[in-house]
Parts: C-alpha cells; structure tokens; sequence
C-alpha cells in the first residue's frame, strides 16, 4: 500500500505539472480530486489498523511517515489551485514544526518526481482492485444491503486478479469467497431496446425487423460492446445499420438472489442470498458499529478501555456472548454484561431487532 501510494503520488506530480505547462487547468485539477479521493477512501481506509495500532511498531511508524510524504507533497500541488486550505495543513504540518522551512507553502519549490518510485503495474493492479470494490459497493446499494452484512460469493467477470488484491477486494466489500472469470449472462438479466426517438426517425418502418435482430443477438456482448462505445452493424433489407450508445436503451439487473453491477468490460456480482450463519455475523458487525458510535458520541478516548452492557433481546444476547472475545477486542471492553438493571440504556435497530446498549469508561 505505501508504496502503491508513493507511485501515485509521483505520477500525480508529473502529470499536474505536464498539464500546468500545457495550460490545462480543468485536467491538472481532477487529476488532484481522483488522487485525493484514492488517498482518503482508500489508502487511508486500507491502513486504519496500522494508524491506530497501540504499540509504535514499525508498520504504525511506516503508516505515518508514508502519510506525512503524501500530504506535504500533495499540498504543493493542489497550492495553486486551493491556496487557502494548503496553506493552512502547511502551517500545521510543517511551518509549525520547522522553524526553518519557508513560511508559507506558496514559497516552496515545485515537488521532484522520483521515477524510481513510479511502478506503472502496481498502479494498474491497485487501481483494478479499487474499481471492483467501488462496483461491490452499488451493487450492494442496488440490493439495500449495508456493507457489514456479510455475503457468502462475489463474481467476477474478469480471469485473473492477483491473491493479495483479491484478499482486499473480499475484506472491503465483506464477502467470503470471489470467482473470478464468472459468465455474467447466468445471473443477470439483460434487456436491450432500440431509443425509438432516435432510431425511429431514420429508419421507422424497419424497427419491428430491428428489435428482431438485436434479440438475436447475445445480449451480454452487444451491452458491453455498446457500453465501451463500439458500435455492433447489423443489414435489414439492404440497408446497414450501425447500433451505439445513443440509438440503444441498455437496462441490466441481477436476477433474484443476485445483484450486479458493472463498467466498462468489468461486470461483478454479489450472490445476496443469507443464511443464518451469515445473518449472525451481520448482527455481530452491526453490535461492534454501535458501540463505537456510541464511544464517538459519549467523546471516550480513543484508547478507553470501556464495560458493555447488553440487554432486552435473547436472541441477539446469545449472538454476542458467542463472540463475546471478538467484539471485546474491538471495542476495547473488559467485560459484557447482561441484563443488568440501568436507566441509560440506549435502545438500538440491529438489522431489524430491538438492542439496549449502554457502556461506560473503566475507571
């Protein structure tokens, strides 16, 4: 991940500054946003454990050192375009800390691009992984199942996807098993139409013959062909018709029990059929999200070790002493305890049932 971010960062560098010089603002900028938006809801989010790991070990130091890099050099970048906010993270991060670093970010020079630290795969490979994961994620909203409801398969369409990137894919996106290379056409329902506004003024009297040739055709390879901006010819009484974008109204939807998403060449799945066992460990990750809420708002340290207490469903109950030492750890708690008899119980939905949650800080 570090140095995933680190080539990232250089190619930002380098790219902002060959679209500066070109006089291509609008493109330097979103170069920033996209870059920005990978750190944030990526490498940040990869790396939580590291940043909030108790002890300074190596890998919580290499987190830091990493972050602080990326974010003194991207403020030198986006300087230009937001000279505000850069300078204010500037005066924190280091004018406030190096008495000798100029006052002010717009005083810096320009960041170096290291080529050496530019690795071209790894950046393709990372970013096919952040691609998955963000077409998990609408699938999953096209389902209206949250993100900590634990799913049992995900397939996907593509043939190779290296173990490391399909180990993040499955932790991100909260599934147990991926099938790579899957044949998108078995779980989802294609339905391609002609845009009558469009092709009905060209060619009125053949659209019934139209409709007759694009369904015999294989409804996956035509949207996708489609979809990448190709255009698929077909021949109706001597005459060539060239199907796109723009003359085709494309509609894909998982069948029942799946859900689907997809961009480009790339089309995942998500099996959303839950079992018990699944349904459990839904109960299980929702409990954990409350009581962390639950510390956020009540303003613990991030360190406080707290006491939980439970009560009011038996049901969840016999959930939570069943992962009674997971959820201790997480949620930093030396103990459970049930029942107990307490006026600032906090009632709460897990997935659809009634939970009195309380903690409090162990003094």
């Amino acid at each position: 991940m570090d140095k995933w971010i680190i080539s990232k960062l250089n190619t930002l560098v380098k790219e902002v500054d060959d679209r500066l010089e070109h006089y291509d603002i609008t493109s330097a900028a979103q170069k920033i946003e996209d870059f920005t938006d990978e750190l944030s809801n990526w490498y940040v989010r990869r790396n939580r454990e590291r940043f909030w790991a108790q002890e300074l070990n190596d890998e919580k130091i290499g987190a830091y050192v990493t972050l602080y890099k990326v974010l003194t050099t991207l403020i030198k970048v986006a300087a230009p375009f937001t000279p505000f906010i850069t300078d204010e993270i500037y005066q924190n991060l280091v004018a406030n800390l190096d008495k000798e670093a100029p006052e002010s970010v717009h005083l810096c020079l320009w960041p170096e691009v290291n080529e050496k630290e530019i690795d071209p795969e790894l950046e393709k490979e990372m970013g096919l992984a952040y691609k998955i994961v963000k077409l998990g994620r609408s699938a999953r909203n096209s389902a209206n199942i949250k993100n900590r409801q634990p799913l049992s398969k995900m397939l996907i369409s593509i043939n190779t996807l290296p173990k490391y990137y399909e180990d993040i894919v499955k932790e991100e996106l909260n599934v147990k098993e991926i099938e790579l290379g899957a044949e998108m056409g078995e779980y989802v329902n294609f339905e391609i139409k002609p845009n009558l506004p469009v092709l009905g003024k060209q060619y009125g009297k053949l659209i019934p013959k139209i409709k007759e040739e694009i369904a015999k055709k294989n409804q996956m390879d035509l949207a996708n062909k489609v979809k990448n901006g190709k255009e698929e010819y077909i021949e109706i009484d001597g005459t060539e018709i060239g199907l796109n974008a723009e003359n085709l109204l494309i509609t894909m939807q998982g069948k029942e029990g799946f859900a689907f998403s997809g961009e480009g060449e790339i089309g995942v799945v998500l099996d959303t059929h839950i079992t018990q066992k699944l349904k459990e460990e839904g109960y299980v990750r929702e409990v954990l999200s409350k009581v962390q809420n639950m510390r956020k708002e009540r303003d613990f340290e991030v360190l406080d070790n707290i006491v939980l207490y439970v009560a009011g469903n038996e049901t969840l109950e016999n959930v939570i002493k069943q992962n009674e030492e997971l959820i201790k750890h997480e949620t930093l708690a030396t103990k459970v305890v049930y029942h107990e008899d307490r006026e600032q119980y906090t009632t709460t939905n897990i997935n659809g049932e009634s939970l009195d949650i309380d903690v409090e800080v162990v003094k």
